[in-house]
């Protein structure tokens, strides 16, 4: 470690001081925001120092507007697409289109990672990450009804899967339909295991709808303070939430 040395090795405790601080940001973007969190973070934490550098170039550029790296990273991703297309046709099982899929869907292309899933659900029926990815996909497609089927299935097979992630895709999927108290009745059952600020947000947005605004104002003020409570990471990541909620509180005094 004698390349690192300045006086009194203070750039060495810097160093792991930083790096510490990223993974940790790193593992709440990881837990908020990515759908398939479990994973990731395990990659984080097993495999150090390279899982976080590896999950913010892979995950959490992607999703940022970044244009420098998004182009530094691209350049990758395309390659790497390429070669999972080809695995995935050469070898064609489920876990090859699967993993074609999801780097698609990283890629936001969505009509092509749809069709991905598809192969690997046409390989085996029940493999619950292709029916995941799949909803997701029909979600951003616009098509709630095939994706809500999706996501039933899964949770009458695992009621937990994702750790409430595919309950909330449920709700959110019902109100695209207008299926209003099934929604409510759906995400009234959801908050209580699960208390994300999306979960009470559209909660409440159900409760307005029904003509119970003292309810709403009651889960929009459990959003925020559950929210303002949160460490300052996690507050910042869920700022969407609590705007929105802020707006919706408006609209119901």
């Amino acid at each position: 470690m004698g390349f690192f040395w300045i006086p009194g090795g203070a750039f060495v405790g810097l160093l792991g001081l930083a790096y510490s601080a990223f993974l940790i940001w790193m593992i709440f973007d990881c837990a908020l925001r990515d759908p398939d969190r479990g994973i990731w973070i395990i990659v984080m934490l097993f495999l150090q120092p390279l899982g976080a550098l590896v999950y913010f170039f892979a995950r959490y550029v992607p999703r940022n507007d970044f244009r420098w790296l998004k182009q530094f990273v691209g350049q990758f991703q395309t390659r790497e697409l390429r070669q999972r297309e080809i695995a995935a046709r050469q070898i064609g099982n489920p876990y090859h289109w699967i993993q074609l899929a999801d780097k698609q869907r990283e890629m936001r292309r969505f009509e092509d990672a749809a069709q991905s899933y598809r192969e690997a659900l046409d390989r085996e029926p029940e493999n619950l990450q292709a029916k995941w990815g799949l909803a997701i996909c029909l979600e951003h497609l616009k098509q709630p009804a095939e994706a809500l089927r999706q996501i039933d299935e899964i949770l009458a097979e695992q009621p937990d899967y994702k750790f409430g992630d595919v309950s909330l895709a449920r709700g959110r999927l019902l109100m695209e339909l207008e299926r209003w108290q099934e929604a409510q009745q759906h995400l009234a059952a959801h908050v209580d295991r699960w208390r994300q600020p999306e979960g009470l947000y559209r909660l409440a947005q159900c409760l307005h709808r029904s003509g119970n605004d003292e309810a709403a104002r009651d889960q929009v003020r459990s959003l925020i303070m559950d929210i303002d409570g949160s460490p300052a990471a996690i507050a910042r990541q869920q700022r969407q939430w609590k705007r929105k909620g802020k707006q919706l509180e408006k609209r119901l005094s």
